[in-house]
């Protein structure tokens, strides 16, 4: 196969998926992995696409919010691992935040296992959810950002300024040892920082294809929060372990 041939299915793999994987790649060109790399960097030295551990993802710009819809659609097998292994977690009797990231959405139906739990959110999507398996929810006011259906803003911050929580759990657009936990939007992390603060236990929720990649607003290092994921090589744990407690949904 001809290089050009190889790099247009890589590109039109990340038209469908937003990120491909170089494992994923290989059976796809017929291409051995170092002949694949080269290819991923001759497309990022062209500005075609942004090289990331084990694969690329699309050109985007540190503030820039996937659609809802678009990130609900990928990684679907890893989430719902994720959201079950995370949804573990939580005891009877507790107070728990949960933000709007869509891999939150996958620990909502494990929820109606555990009794007399208050669920307090600041997702309109997550909240309904949570209302259809008939789950305890609060949900503050605030301004409503269309993109990732999240109520954020001054109010909802004064609201839950005034609540603890037993454990929180939130998403992330990206997660580095020298960045820590990033998300475009400095509203929505200012969110989930407080979250972080006001709760006894805080969990991040992310697969893997999120490592290493960074947005433009921090709100945790690794060390403030305990990492939930999928399957890590025995590098990417022995880097990530030395900052973070990661549990592994496998």
């Amino acid at each position: 196969m001809l290089t050009e041939e190889r790099q247009q299915i890589i590109l039109e793999q990340l038209k469908l998926h937003n990120i491909v994987k170089l494992h994923d790649l290989i059976p796809l060109t017929g291409a051995s992995e170092s002949t694949l790399r080269r290819d991923l960097q001759d497309l990022e030295n062209c500005h075609k696409l942004l090289r990331i551990h084990g694969g690329a993802q699309n050109v985007i710009s540190l503030h820039e919010e996937p659609a809802l819809s678009q990130k609900a659609a990928v990684h679907i097998n890893e989430k719902k691992m994720i959201g079950q292994t995370a949804a573990n977690l939580v005891h009877n009797h507790e107070v728990i935040f949960l933000d709007s990231g869509t891999t939150i959405q996958f620990m909502i139906p494990y929820l109606i296992e555990h009794t007399d739990l208050l669920v307090i959110t600041n997702s309109v999507d997550n909240a309904s959810m949570l209302a259809d398996y008939n789950v305890n929810t609060f949900l503050p006011g605030g301004k409503l950002k269309s993109s990732t259906k999240a109520l954020v803003g001054a109010n909802i911050i004064q609201t839950l300024e005034n609540y603890h929580f037993d454990r929180a759990f939130l998403g992330t657009n990206g997660f580095s040892v020298d960045e820590g936990y990033t998300t475009p939007d400095p509203e929505e992390a200012a969110i989930k920082s407080l979250a972080i603060a006001q709760s006894n236990q805080a969990y991040v929720l992310s697969d893997n294809s999120k490592y290493s990649q960074v947005s433009f607003s921090r709100f945790a290092t690794l060390e403030q929060a305990h990492l939930i994921t999928d399957k890590l090589s025995e590098k990417e744990i022995s880097v990530l372990s030395k900052h973070t407690k990661i549990t592994e949904a496998i």
